[in-house]
């Protein structure tokens, strides 16, 4: 708890000033996974299944495996 207290004070003592760099691809690619696929994968998952649950669950695992597997999908497009 001390260190934490130390830390604490040396922060307030020495502001900085940070700037976040956002590139405009990672913001693409944001839209293009989270809102559009996800909302895809939602609406197929609910016309298949009937239940938002599963649908809602259907497409978090959805997006992400496209998030976590790139490389397969890559592949597949370009075969």
């Amino acid at each position: 708890m001390k260190t934490f207290i130390t830390r604490l004070k040396t922060m307030n003592a020495h502001p900085e000033f940070r700037v976040y760099v956002i590139e405009s691809s990672a913001i693409k690619r944001f839209f293009v996974l989270e809102i559009i696929l996800g909302t895809v994968v939602y609406n197929l998952a609910l016309y298949l299944s009937h239940n938002a649950l599963l649908a809602g669950v259907g497409s978090w695992a959805g997006t992400e495996s496209v998030k976590r597997f790139p490389v397969v999908f890559k592949r597949l497009a370009f075969a």
